[in-house]
């Protein structure tokens, strides 16, 4: 059966375009296939910017490579190289990190570390490496990255499955692969997957070539938006494959083809891909996110009643979304230009392929418009900000406006808030949006001092903020770490220490020892922060999880 092509990719880009304008998105590019053809791709650019856009503009994938990285890993299981579930010794003799769970293991998977745990997050190691992280613009070579998290400390009890998203845990499987292929890793993709599947304008690492036809991305904060950094990130199995939409639209119609390239070149068998996409493991209580399950390396969900499958990635300005319906036939592709607003490109990613579902008449419903919000003038926007207390716990949030747009800085981020009603608010900004997994989306401001939010009263309280002494303990640690592309913060708020770190994501700080905290927050919760910590060349500076942070003068 053929549909409307023509009235599809209208349909999808006037969802797209309101997205970006409504949240000031400096592009938003898309691809949606069926497992023979392009059913419709196209960018859609905010109306004050003019770079141009085609089939070679290039983006960061971010963690969409971790797929990447599992299929090769199972590419060498299926030729008898590698067992998933052998230790990982086996391949990696000396990787040896400390498990102070051995002695009294909490589950029944066994309390040693193998690949599909690595895959599937569930090994308990460290979210980032010590070199080669998120926050680290040299490259390390993944050999050294390895051997470093070899000396860590795991973070869970491998033998509970319980799911621990760490890259640290991708570059491991990387090693793996170099090791037993006996090549290089970047260049086991090329040869094994890139080239074979048609992905002639993507590589593992930037070049002239690739920076040329970068698109451009921003960072952005409360106060404004500047351009995002580019360089490689040192561990590349986790996350620094760039590509464009005609070969990432390749890469999911191989998927939907059950491991089989467009030109019939075999990637992984049929099989293969079911074990992948079998969810391993659990989450664990609280946690949030779109994708509530996980495979080997891909992230398992469902459209309407259809199993998906696919992952999300955020790097440095580029928020990159896809999802595939294997029974169904159809995928979706996002690749948003500004960092951190994924929730925005799964939220399309599903609308684009309720498209699709319907214009073959395989859903009941066409994608859902966009719900009307109203619009908020200067004075009320002014007469709302302000600090508000919970009349119970005593905990502040503080409401305030910039850049004409209308903010609750809580649960340690910036939540825009948009109105529905005379009185009634709803969350909707470039965090979390309309359908987003969060489950505070209201917000009530009843009187002029009163706001009803988190199932909480809160009242306006306008005495003088009297702030605590710093502890002395704490103060001389106060300020500002790591690099200029990535500044951590440190202050004293609440009587708490609080830790901003990738730009506005507030982490609260827990004491569990002299001058070690568990963070609580939205990227490095349970991660531990030490102070006064000192790196190998002897600079002082703090540490999170594995990272040293120098102190910035």
């Amino acid at each position: 059966m053929n549909t409307d092509l023509e009235t599809l990719s209208r349909s999808f880009e006037e969802l797209i375009a309101h997205e970006v304008e409504d949240k000031a998105i400096p592009s938003i590019s898309y691809v949606l296939v069926d497992r023979d053809r392009v059913l419709a791709s196209g960018h859609v650019k905010r109306g004050d910017l003019s770079h141009g856009m085609d089939d070679t503009t290039t983006f960061r994938i971010g963690s969409l490579t971790k797929m990447f990285t599992a299929l090769a890993l199972m590419q060498l299981v299926e030729r008898g190289q590698v067992d998933i579930d052998a230790d990982i010794t086996e391949y990696l003799p000396h990787f040896r990190p400390h498990n102070p769970f051995a002695g009294n293991p909490s589950g029944p998977h066994g309390t040693y570390l193998s690949l599909r745990k690595l895959m599937s997050h569930t090994a308990g190691l460290v979210r980032e490496p010590k070199s080669g992280h998120y926050l680290d613009a040299e490259r390390p070579s993944l050999s050294d990255t390895v051997d470093e998290l070899a000396a860590s400390t795991l973070k869970e009890d491998p033998s509970a499955g319980v799911f621990r998203y760490s890259n640290a845990g991708i570059a491991v499987v990387g090693r793996v692969v170099e090791k037993v292929a006996d090549l290089n890793f970047t260049e086991y993709l090329d040869r094994h997957l890139l080239r074979p599947i048609g992905m002639t304008n993507s590589a593992c690492a930037i070049s002239p070539a690739i920076r040329a036809r970068l698109a451009p991305a921003w960072m952005w904060s409360i106060e404004g938006d500047t351009p995002a950094p580019v360089f490689d990130l040192g561990g590349s199995p986790a996350g620094n494959i760039y590509s464009c939409l005609p070969d990432m639209a390749r890469f999911a119609r191989t998927l939907l083809r059950g491991g089989f390239a467009p030109d019939g070149s075999r990637i992984v068998s049929p099989g293969t891909l079911e074990e992948m996409w079998m969810p391993v493991g659990r989450r664990p209580a609280g946690y949030g996110s779109d994708l509530k399950r996980y495979g080997l390396g891909f992230g398992l969900g469902e459209v309407d009643g259809w199993k998906s499958v696919g992952h999300s990635g955020a790097v440095y300005g580029y928020a990159t979304q896809m999802a595939i319906l294997p029974s169904a036939g159809f995928g979706a592709l996002i690749f948003s230009t500004l960092d951190f607003s994924n929730q925005i490109g799964g939220r399309l990613a599903a609308e684009g392929l309720r498209l699709v579902l319907a214009g073959y008449r395989m859903g009941s419903s066409s994608a859902r418009a966009a719900s009307r919000r109203l619009p908020v003038g200067d004075e009320q926007r002014v007469a709302l900000c302000g600090r508000y207390v919970d009349k119970v716990s005593g905990e502040a949030v503080e409401v305030l406006a910039k850049t004409g747009r209308l903010y609750v800085m809580g649960d340690g981020v910036p939540l825009e808030i948009k109105r529905v009603s005379d009185t009634g608010f709803t969350v909707d900004g470039r965090i979390y949006g309309e359908g987003a997994d969060y489950p505070h989306m209201d917000v009530v401001f009843p009187t002029k001092n009163a706001m009803r939010w988190k199932g909480c009263q809160w009242e306006r309280d306008e005495r003088p903020l009297e702030e605590k002494p710093v502890p002395s303990e704490i103060a001389p640690h106060i300020g500002e770490y790591g690099p200029d592309f990535n500044i951590t913060r440190l202050f004293y708020a609440g009587g708490a220490l609080k830790c901003l770190i990738e730009y506005f994501c507030t982490h609260l700080c827990e004491p569990v020892s002299p001058g070690k905290f568990k963070m609580h927050g939205l990227l490095y919760e349970s991660e531990i922060l030490e102070l006064d910590a000192v790196d190998d060349a002897g600079r002082r500076g703090i540490r999170v999880g594995e990272m040293f942070l120098a102190r910035r003068v």
